[in-house]
């Protein structure tokens, strides 16, 4: 680990009791040092490419990319070279987040942007920082109509800011509600997999690392999203569609019994016919001679 002198750059250099933002647009040199703030900051690469140096991260940057970067975070922004060939542009859009948070609270439907909120230190939650793409234009827009607004200062600038700003968030919000959404999507893929590989796997051993690595998780992960989507654990899960798949082939096969239990995975007979009588009430005999199973095996017949 590279141990870097840090310097902290205190909130008084920027607002004053009128304003608790700052905008500005900055040519990044290797002048600025390594630094923290006072205060939040969300920065967007305007022009060129380079690096951002946060923690003890180094990334690379290019036109497009915001930046979340909260109280206490450590950074500095690079160009590619030092030559001065092609320049790194930045915006910044600082500010003291909790009188933001007070000139902004009021306005309609803020206190609903619940994923954006505490990425930008306006709600409790995951202060980390945060590196996002503009994907449709709207950081551009944000920064160019925010910066021209602070720079200009004209009737009604802070107003326009603060409107801008509610804007931005709600752009935030929807970037964030789209990741989570898919990443739930990717998650129930992958669940999609495993329980196509249980389905065809019946008459083998099963085991929870094997469906894991169906859906291309982590069996720890794969445990706790199986749980969540199922509402029952691997092993019962998987003992449930044994039994039910049991009930189909006695229903619509003359395969015996102990043929019944090896087609579905047990080759100890007693153990399944322990089972199959605990989920069923019945005994395997008793069951294919039964009455639901007789009306199953029509429903079945007239679909």
């Amino acid at each position: 680990m590279i141990k870097r002198r840090i310097e902290v750059t205190p909130s008084h250099l920027f607002f004053d009791e009128e304003l608790p933002f700052y905008i500005n647009r900055v040519t990044e040199s290797y002048e600025l040092g390594y630094h923290t703030h006072e205060f939040t900051e969300i920065s967007y690469v305007g022009e060129g490419d380079g690096y951002q140096y946060i923690g003890d991260e180094r990334l690379h940057v290019r036109k497009g990319d915001l930046f979340t970067l909260p109280i206490g975070a450590s950074h500095v922004f690079r160009p590619r070279s030092a030559d001065g060939g092609r320049p790194l542009v930045v915006y910044n859009f600082l500010y003291d987040a909790e009188r933001m948070s007070a000139a902004i609270g009021g306005f309609p439907g803020v206190d609903r942007l619940r994923l954006a909120l505490p990425c930008v230190n306006l709600a409790a939650g995951d202060g980390g920082w945060r590196k996002m793409q503009d994907r449709t234009g709207a950081f551009e827009a944000f920064f160019a109509a925010a910066y021209s607004e602070f720079a200009g200062r004209r009737a009604g600038y802070r107003t326009r800011i603060y409107a801008l700003f509610v804007v931005l968030l709600t752009e935030m919000e929807r970037r964030l509600a789209d990741e989570r959404d898919e990443t739930s999507a990717g998650h129930a893929g992958g669940l999609e997999d495993a329980l196509a590989f249980i389905r065809a796997s019946l008459g083998s051993p099963i085991t929870a690392a094997q469906a894991a690595e169906a859906a291309g998780m982590s069996e720890r992960h794969f445990y706790r999203l199986f749980a969540k989507a199922t509402g029952l654990t691997f092993g019962r899960y998987v003992q449930r569609l044994r039994i039910e798949r049991s009930c189909e082939l006695l229903r619509r096969t003359r395969l015996s019994v102990q043929e019944v239990a090896e087609a579905v995975g047990y080759q100890d007979r007693g153990h399944f016919l322990n089972v199959f009588k605990k989920i069923t009430g019945l005994a395997p005999r008793a069951y294919r001679s039964s009455d639901d199973a007789r009306l199953e095996d029509g429903v079945a017949g007239a679909k």
